[in-house]
């Protein structure tokens, strides 16, 4: 019984590990990962716009890796299997056809277009 408990407690203890290392990950690391970025921008371009666009994308990956989950869930909403699309039908709408003539050139069929 005691091997359970200690498996148990290892067990909680990877999982707090785990908890503690994303946050450190999706906090720490993106936002000196944003910082560097911008600096970078602003040291290749000397521009104030080109560096803000810099911090704007690094924001937005930023939101984007910290709901990821929300995310996932709302493709999986959207995009359903099997489709909510009618049926295409003969007749549908107007299609549109083009005619090309062969003329006499040196290649093969003659064809431009």
């Amino acid at each position: 019984m005691q091997d359970m408990l200690v498996l148990a407690d290892a067990i909680s203890d990877t999982n707090a590990l785990g908890v503690r290392l994303e946050a450190l990950l999706t906090g720490t690391v993106m936002s000196v990962m944003v910082a560097v970025s911008m600096i970078v921008t602003w040291n290749k371009t000397k521009s104030l716009l080109a560096a803000g666009g810099a911090l704007l994308g690094g924001v937005a990956l930023w939101y984007a890796v910290m709901n990821a989950t929300q995310f996932r869930d709302s493709v999986g909403e959207t995009i359903k299997p099997g489709g909510g699309a009618p049926e295409v039908t003969e007749g549908r709408g107007p299609a549109v056809v083009r005619v090309v003539e062969p003329s006499g050139g040196p290649w093969p069929g003659g064809e431009v277009l």
